[in-house]
C-alpha cells in the first residue's frame, strides 16, 4: 500500500494545542561554562584597565555579588567597562570552540526540540561566539538569538525581545543564572526558572524569589513538560 505523503500532516509547534511555551535561555553561566574564559581574557588587561588580576577566591567571592558590587569593589573604572566587555567578547571569539556546555545541557535542549518546544537565547556575548559554541557542539537548533547589551540590567533586553519576535509575556519561560536574570522577568511579567549552576549562587537567586530554581538541566525539562 502506498502513502499519499502529501497527506500526511507533520505536527509543528503552532498546530499543538495548546502549544508548548517559549523557552529564551541565557547563555553564559546557563548554557555554557564560560566564566573562567572570560576571566582569563580580562586578567590579561587587568594592568591597561587598571584592575586588580582576579584570583580563585575573587572569582568565588564575585559569585555572591552584582555587577555594580562587582565594579565598586575591584574599582573598575564604568567608562571602561563597555570596552572591556567588546574586547573580551571579540577575544573570546577565537577560544569559543574550546568552552564546554555544562553537563546535561545538550541533552536537555535536543530532547526539548523533539518536544516541539520553541527555544531562544537572550544573551550580552555577541552572536557569532554563540552560533560558534552551538556550530561546535552540533546545537544549532535555536529558533532566534537575541542578543544586546544588558551588563547592568536585562529589562530592557527582555522587553525588546519579547517585542521584536511578537512574544506575549505569558507564553515564555526564561532560563538564566543570574540575580538580575529574575529581575528582569519580575519587571516584565515573565516566569523564570533560576539555575544553581552558573554565576550566582543559590541563596542569593533563591532570595529574589524566581517561578523555579534547579540544580540540574533534567529539572528544567520535568518542570515545563509537566
Amino acid at each position: 500500500m502506498s502513502i499519499d505523503l502529501a497527506s500526511v500532516t507533520i505536527p509543528t509547534p503552532d498546530s499543538i494545542h495548546p502549544p508548548p511555551p517559549w523557552l529564551i535561555f541565557d547563555f553564559d553561566g546557563t548554557l555554557a561554562n564560560t566564566l573562567s574564559a572570560i576571566i582569563k581574557l580580562i586578567n590579561g588587561h587587568a594592568q591597561e584597565y587598571q584592575i586588580k588580576p582576579l584570583g580563585d577566591k575573587d572569582v568565588e567571592n564575585l559569585r555572591g555579588m552584582s555587577n555594580l558590587d562587582i565594579i565598586r569593589k575591584y574599582h573598575i573604572p564604568v567608562v571602561k567597562v563597555p570596552s572591556l566587555i567588546l574586547r573580551t567578547q571579540k577575544e573570546l571569539h577565537q577560544k569559543i570552540d574550546q568552552v564546554e556546555l555544562f553537563p546535561g545541557i545538550r541533552e536537555l535542549v535536543l530532547s526539548l526540540k523533539r518536544r516541539m518546544f520553541r527555544l531562544g537565547i537572550l544573551t550580552s556575548n555577541s552572536r557569532e561566539n554563540v552560533q560558534k559554541l552551538l556550530r561546535a557542539r552540533d546545537l544549532d537548533v535555536f529558533d532566534f538569538i537575541h542578543s544586546e547589551s544588558n551588563f547592568f540590567g536585562k529589562t530592557r533586553a527582555l522587553l525588546h525581545l519579547l517585542h521584536q519576535h511578537g512574544l506575549a509575556k505569558d507564553e515564555v519561560i526564561y532560563i538564566g543564572d543570574e540575580t538580575r536574570d529574575i529581575e528582569a522577568c519580575h519587571h516584565a511579567g515573565v516566569a523564570v526558572i533560576a539555575v544553581s549552576w552558573g554565576f550566582h549562587r543559590k541563596d542569593l537567586l533563591r532570595a529574589k524569589n524566581p517561578t523555579f530554581l534547579v540544580d540540574s538541566p533534567v529539572e528544567i525539562e520535568n518542570i515545563v513538560t509537566a
